[in-house]
This record gives C-alpha cells, structure tokens and sequence, in this order.
C-alpha cells in the first residue's frame, strides 16, 4: 500500500479475498453481497457476538446464521497471534471491521500490509467512545455517517476512533427516527450503500485518498450499559425525561424507575404540554390510564408511555392505577453518574 500522507491517493491493488471481523446484520449482508460479487469471504468473530442475535427479536445468532448462510467464520478471542488468520491472509487480501470487539497490534497490520479498514456508524471525530445512537439522541443529533477508516495501533475499540479516513457516507435520519432501533435501521440502509461503493471501488480499481481526522473537533462519550446507566431522573423536565426514555427504547431494555419498590422499564414515550404544568412535588405521579396509556406528571407538562414492563419483560400496565408514584431513589441516580463501563469478548466488564 505505500506510505500513508494525508490528502494522497493511492491503490489498493488487486483483492480477490475480504475477511470480515465483527457483529450484526449489517456485517452478513455485506458478506453475502460480497460473496455474490465474486470475493472469496470469511468471517472471525468473540464469544459475545457469536450468540448475540443478528437483529433484534430474530432468534437468531450471528454464528447460526453464519453457519446457516455457508460462510467459513471462526470464534477467536484475538486474532493477534492467530494461525487461523495468518493462513487466511495473502497480498490479495483485505481486512473489514463492523462493530469489532478486536484490538490490532502492529503485527498484524503489517500481515495486511496495512490494508485493514473499520466500517464506523459515527460523524468522526464526534461521537468516540460507544453507544452512539444513544449519545445522539440525547443530544438531539439527527445526521447519521458512515466512515470507512483505516485501522492503525492506537484504535481501541469502544475508546479510541483516530484512523484516517477513506470514503465518508453521510446522511439525515428520518423525520420518524426517534429510537436507538430507528437509527440502527436508517444505519444498516446507508451503510450498504457505502458498502456497494467499496466493492465497485476495489473491482474498478479507483484510487482512494486517506484524509486525516480533526481532533479538535473530536469528542469522546463512554460506553453505557442501560441497566446500570438507565435510570430515570423525575426532577428533569418533560422534554429531557422523554430523550432519556427514547435514548435506552428498542433494541435495549428501556429505562426505569420503581413504583412501590418494584423496578419498571419504560417505552414508547412521548412529551405533552397540552396537559398544563405541574408542581414539581407531583413528578412521576400517575394521573390517568386510558386506552393502553399511562400519563405521568412532570414538573412542566406531561409524559406519555405507551409501554410499561417488569424485570421480567412481563407488562404491567394492566396493574398501575392512577395515583401511584414512579419514582427512582436517590442512589441508583448517584450509581448510574459514576458507574463506568466497558465490554470485553465474554460481556460487560466494570471500570471503578
């Protein structure tokens, strides 16, 4: 590949052969798109990924579905080091990250001669760290970007994003987006898109050119985990309360609150004024059920929930009443401020 200069373009040179290193339903479509494009593809994934479904509420695993769809993919929980890769990798061949839990040390970036790439669903240099949909509509942000990017020693995945940059997709999320799901779908649509153009790209043999991030635009927000971090806060205002909500919706558990001690996740929410104002001592009290929706007060209007369930998934809309109180104490607020997260290949593991 040559040396890497800002702004310079440069070749890929013949690919015959794409390994695929990752998770999600956007991964298998471009492998299977690949495949169908004459490129000889396998895929490596970790544990966590392998039995995580490929989309929510499918029921099926990315390794089932693998396996199902006839792709030659591996579990490994480093691929620095691995046999199976080496013997994988030629000088035809080229390396694609989708939401990898890997971290590449020089070693085998040079296995790839440097020709190692991460598909990023984020405006780089904004939006580092994870949960990037759920950072996003907290902050009300409604662009959407694909980012191929060169993948060099100092990525890590989750933390550090700072790889030059060689073909951008940008877009605008839906009048209708309003949950991490939302944004995944509009996602996983332009992603393919960005996808199909690298593939005519690397057959065409165009040239690409590596653009350097700017870092003082970057910004970094951390990974969260909603059982942890989802905690609703009753003395926010109507609008806050209903990003919050939205933030931690489909495909994630939902955010919570107690009522008389039992933990609630709520879902499909939505902000009313019409209702008047309230006094900020009747936040999180229950003052109507109709039709399958609970309104809820808020110090400056009224919230709407549409679904309401237990630790258990089971629904217990039938079971509030108006005058119950949602309300979430004071110590799983001040947990969820300073508790931090991060994922490894086996799951969730806790920074103190």
């Amino acid at each position: 590949m040559g040396m890497i200069v800002d702004g310079v373009k440069y070749s890929m040179g013949p690919v015959d052969r794409i390994i695929f290193f990752g998770s999600g339903l956007l991964m298998v479509e471009a492998m299977e798109l690949a495949r169908q494009r004459g490129f000889e593809v396998h895929a490596f994934f970790v544990k966590r990924h392998g039995v995580e479904n490929i989309e929510a509420g499918s029921g099926c695993s990315l390794q089932d579905t693998l396996r199902q769809k006839g792709f030659d993919a591996y579990e490994s929980p480093d691929l620095n080091g691995s046999a199976q890769l080496s013997g994988l990798v030629n000088d035809r061949t080229i390396g694609l990250g989708f939401g990898e839990a890997y971290t590449f040390n020089a070693d085998t970036i040079r296995l790839f001669n440097g020709r190692l790439f991460d598909f990023m669903t984020i405006r780089l240099p904004l939006y580092r760290g994870g949960a990037h949909f759920t950072w996003q509509i907290l902050r009300q942000s409604r662009i959407g970007c694909w980012h191929i990017q060169l993948i060099n020693e100092d990525m890590v995945p989750g933390v550090n994003h700072p790889g030059m940059i060689m073909k951008t997709r940008e877009y605008r999320l839906p009048a209708a987006a309003r949950t991490p799901q939302d944004y995944f779908d509009a996602a996983r649509r332009e992603g393919l898109f960005l996808f199909q153009e690298l593939l005519t790209d690397i057959q065409e043999g165009r040239e690409q050119t590596l653009t350097a991030q700017q870092e003082n635009l970057s910004l970094y927000l951390p990974r969260l985990n909603t059982l942890r971090h989802g905690f609703i806060d009753w003395t926010w205002t109507a609008g806050e309360i209903e990003r919050f909500v939205a933030a931690f919706d489909d495909p994630y558990p939902g955010a919570s609150t107690f009522v008389a001690g039992r933990r609630m996740f709520l879902k499909d929410v939505q902000a009313d004024a019409s209702e008047g104002a309230f006094h900020p001592f009747a936040a999180g009290l229950i003052y109507r059920i109709f039709a399958g929706t609970v309104y809820v007060a808020a110090r400056d209007g009224a919230l709407l929930f549409g679904r309401a369930a237990d630790e258990t998934g089971h629904d217990v809309i039938p079971e509030l009443r108006p005058g119950m109180r949602f309300f979430t104490p004071r110590q799983h607020l001040e947990a969820a401020m300073t508790f931090a997260a991060d994922y490894d290949t086996e799951g969730l593991v806790v920074l103190e």
